[in-house]
């Protein structure tokens, strides 16, 4: 009789639980960014693009610019610029990796935003098969590897800080994508 009445529970916290995991799922936050860059790498290989900058519409002098290895790396820099006339020329002529080299070395560090997006699939909040996803800003890195602790955050600063910065990735791949659809 008790080994019933132990099966019995056993059923019912195993429908329990599977009724649950929809909302335990769904709990997590969603990536922004993650439709976005993957979007951005289907138009980039259809394009037959490993590279892609534009200019921000509403920000003067701020550029992004992208390096694309397809399907498995997306590196992305935002950034202001000072001498902008020199990025539009190369832009509107197509040097797409020239303006990610000239924004990754001469733009100001206050203004840099880099992502360093492994499986160009959208920034991971936790590792990913092991693949961490780097975002920085301002010279400063975080690891979205899950080790809040080991990079001096609660877990509430860490998650703040990912949400900010998927935010951010979000921006600059619409207005990457948008460049490369006008291509």
């Amino acid at each position: 009789m008790r080994t019933g009445w132990l099966r019995y529970l056993n059923g019912v916290f195993a429908i329990t639980v599977i009724g649950l995991l929809p909302v335990i799922t769904s709990a997590q936050p969603a990536s922004k960014s993650s439709a976005l860059a993957e979007e951005l790498g289907k138009l980039m290989d259809d394009a037959g693009l490993t590279a892609v900058s534009a200019r921000y519409p509403d920000v003067e002098n701020r550029y992004a610019a992208a390096l694309y290895f397809s399907g498995r790396q997306l590196l992305v820099i935002a950034g202001d610029y000072e001498a902008p006339q020199l990025l539009n020329v190369k832009i509107v002529a197509g040097n797409y990796r020239d303006v990610y080299v000239d924004l990754n070395s001469s733009s100001p560090p206050e203004t840099r935003l880099f992502v360093d997006d492994y499986g160009a699939n959208g920034l991971a909040r936790m590792p990913v098969d092991g693949i961490t996803d780097r975002f920085t800003r301002a010279n400063q890195v975080l690891l979205f590897n899950g080790d809040w602790d080991g990079q001096q955050l609660s877990e509430t600063s860490y998650n703040e800080a990912y949400s900010t910065a998927d935010s951010d990735f979000a921006e600059m791949l619409s207005l990457l994508i948008d460049q490369v659809a006008e291509f």
